[in-house]
C-alpha cells in the first residue's frame, strides 16, 4: 500500500520533503459532495506527464478537469476520468503523450496513471486511479502518482459502490473542484 497519512497538512509535509506535488480532486453526485482525492505526483519520475496533469487541473486553455465526469467504474480495477472534451471517455483532445516511463508500478490500490487507447504514445487527457494493484497495467499505461490521504480512499470505494449503467455512474459523478495543492521543483 502507498504510504498514506491522515490530514491534507500531512500530506503537504510529505510532499514538501520529497519535492514532488499535491494536488486534489473533489467529487460529486447530484451537487453532493462525496470527498476528496489527494494525490502525490511523481513529478521526479515523469516530469511532463506530471506537468500536463497539473495543467489540466489548472484549467490552462480551453481544457481542464473542473467539471469533467468520473466516466468509467470497473469494480475491484479502476475508476476512469479525464475526458474534457466530451466527458463520455472517447473525445479527441487533438493530442498525445509519449510515453514517459514505466517506472512507476501497478502495485496498490490508489496508483494513478494516463489511461490511453490501447496504442504506445497515446494518453492525453484521461486517467484513472487503481482501486486495487493491477499488475497487467505495468509497461503498458504511465503511472505518475499515488493517493496519500487516508480518507480518500473511502472516496474511492464509495464511488466503487454506485449503481452504474454501462460501467458509468448513475447519477454522474464529476470532478467539482480541481486544485493544485503544491506545485515545487523536484529535490535532485
Amino acid at each position: 500500500m502507498p504510504q498514506t497519512f491522515p490530514s491534507e497538512a500531512e500530506c503537504m509535509v510529505h510532499c514538501q520533503s520529497t519535492g514532488r506535488a499535491l494536488v486534489s480532486l473533489t467529487l460529486s453526485q447530484s451537487g453532493e459532495t462525496l470527498g476528496n482525492i489527494v494525490i502525490s505526483l511523481f513529478t521526479d519520475i515523469c516530469p511532463k506527464t506530471c506537468e500536463n496533469f497539473m495543467n489540466l487541473i489548472k484549467g490552462k486553455g480551453s481544457m481542464q478537469y473542473q467539471g469533467s465526469p468520473i466516466h468509467r467504474v470497473v469494480a475491484k480495477a479502476y475508476i476512469q476520468g479525464g475526458d474534457v472534451v466530451d466527458g463520455t471517455g472517447k473525445g479527441d483532445p487533438k493530442y498525445e503523450l509519449p510515453d514517459e516511463t514505466f517506472a512507476v508500478k501497478h502495485d496498490a490500490a490508489g496508483i494513478i496513471g494516463m489511461a490511453n487507447n490501447g496504442q504506445p504514445h497515446s494518453g492525453a487527457t484521461q486517467f484513472y486511479i487503481s482501486l486495487n494493484p493491477l499488475p497487467w497495467m505495468d509497461g503498458k499505461r504511465v503511472a505518475f502518482g499515488q493517493v496519500v490521504l487516508e480518507s480518500s480512499f473511502g472516496v474511492l470505494k464509495a464511488v466503487e459502490g454506485l449503481s452504474l449503467n454501462n460501467e458509468r455512474p448513475v447519477p454522474e459523478v464529476t470532478i467539482s473542484e480541481a486544485r493544485v495543492l503544491l506545485e515545487q521543483t523536484p529535490v535532485t
